[in-house]
């Protein structure tokens, strides 16, 4: 359904219409010291990011339905006191790692069709519309404070950032044990890692002990 800024839907009792721009983003820690992605591109960022690993402690921000209610209503995405279900968790995280898998691809890396699939199923929900402006660009919205109009309004940033071309600079770091987003804020977006100091100087290490081991042997016959 699209409206325009002259004419919006109905309210209905108890509507708690969210728009994206109204979306909070506190700061999060960035790999590497980089500048977060911009715009609401960030909250795609965030919500990847609630799993990497990076440190290899293996943490998921998002343990239990508990914690993805407080991460989403922390961000004005759900109503506080929101009670979600273990299916609606495997739901989101279902989410997380297709967009992973896109991040991946945005990174030189195979994407994995059936992460991505998962994906588009799981965005099958008529929560969202469009607000059309004569003085702006389009706005977007969700009907309602929850997991569908939260997840319709994670979906919608990647639809803008894919758009205005900003999507491809939005990576996942192919490092080992990784996989954390970051924002490629290089002219010629050829970064590579989420810090250069930790994964690519794994990396750098990995290839010197392959060459290492690939080198034929240069000592001569023992007497």
């Amino acid at each position: 359904m699209v409206t325009t800024s002259a004419k919006r839907p109905a309210r209905r009792p108890g509507f708690a219409e969210l728009a994206l721009s109204a979306v909070t983003i506190p700061p999060e820690r960035q790999p590497g010291g980089r500048r977060p992605a911009p715009g609401s591109l960030g909250l795609v960022q965030a919500f990847v990011n609630t799993f990497w690993d990076l440190d290899r402690h293996g943490a998921d921000r998002l343990e239990d339905p508990r914690a993805l209610a407080e991460w989403l209503s922390s961000r004005g995405l759900l109503e506080p006191g929101t009670r979600l279900s273990e299916a609606d968790l495997r739901r989101a995280l279902g989410v997380r790692e297709g967009l992973r898998a896109l991040l991946l691809a945005n990174n030189g890396g195979v994407p994995d069709r059936a992460k991505v699939e998962h994906l588009n199923r799981a965005l099958r929900i008529p929560e969202l519309f469009v607000e059309l402006s004569a003085t702006g660009p389009p706005g977007f919205a969700a009907r309602r404070r929850s997991l569908d109009g939260a997840l319709a309004l994670i979906a919608s940033a990647v639809a803008v950032a894919q758009i205005d071309g900003s999507w491809s600079r939005l990576k996942a770091c192919r490092g080992d044990h990784c996989g954390w987003a970051f924002y490629d804020h290089s002219r010629n977006q050829a970064s590579s890692w989420c810090s250069m100091s930790v994964c690519g100087g794994r990396a750098k290490a990995r290839n010197y002990r392959r060459r290492r081991r690939a080198r034929p042997s240069t000592a001569g016959p023992r007497s």
